[in-house]
């Protein structure tokens, strides 16, 4: 339940310097954690050194992973195969940006097989998601704060199951590059995470060996269109 996403991861797009943030931390650890220097720090940054305009994402180099606590014991994680995402940047002001991202409902790969070496549990979930009404789970940013010199607050509208509730994204831009392989067109990279409440999207099935929290990882590069 991790389409949540979606996005695209997305709502990484609260750039800043090219040079990325190599030595971020993590997602989900303390060193997330705003600290009193943090929270002192300065509210302007370096202009962000990039060309405007519409950025698509590459499939080839974007996962989306949800992560939910199993029994109050484990981590059970898992990704959506199928994600699509657009991205409008404007980097000197990135509240003028709007950042839209997709996955396949029906797309849920757990890596888990049942006796006839079918994904029988993925098609489970999938339908616990609501993929037969809604099969795309959608993300729509609504806000981009920038937080620091490479990070920044994607907040937006998730609709999945049927229901559409806000969703924030922490986001890390991570660099940028020419790439010759993917015609010579500018790309960004992003990482982002965020966590979301599957019952106020309606998806309860398991409720008694799973965690309602659902935390949601978006690695994804962007390129120019």
């Amino acid at each position: 339940m991790r389409a949540w996403v979606i996005a695209a991861s997305l709502g990484l797009f609260a750039c800043a310097s090219v040079e990325g943030a190599g030595d971020a931390p993590p997602p989900f650890t303390g060193a997330n954690a705003p600290s009193a220097a943090a929270s002192s720090a300065p509210t302007t940054f370096e202009p962000v050194n990039l060309p405007a305009g519409a950025y698509r994402i590459d499939p080839r180099h974007a996962t989306v992973l949800f992560r939910i606590r199993h029994m109050d014991l484990a981590w059970f994680t898992a990704r959506f195969d199928t994600e699509a995402g657009s991205l409008e940047l404007d980097p000197a002001d990135l509240s003028r940006s709007r950042l839209t991202a997709s996955v396949d409902a029906a797309s849920v790969n757990t890596g888990v097989l049942n006796r006839d070496s079918e994904r029988g549990f993925d098609r489970q979930i999938a339908s616990a998601l609501g993929a037969a009404q809604a099969p795309r789970i959608t993300f729509t940013s609504t806000a981009i704060e920038r937080t620091g010199q490479n990070t920044a607050r994607v907040t937006g509208d998730l609709a999945m199951n049927g229901q559409t509730h806000p969703l924030t994204l922490e986001a890390t831009f991570d660099g940028a590059a020419i790439d010759p392989l993917r015609g010579g067109n500018q790309v960004l990279g992003f990482s982002a995470h965020g966590e979301i409440d599957r019952v106020q999207w309606g998806v309860t099935e398991w409720d008694a060996f799973t965690g309602d929290a659902v935390q949601i990882v978006i690695e994804a590069e962007f390129v120019k269109a």
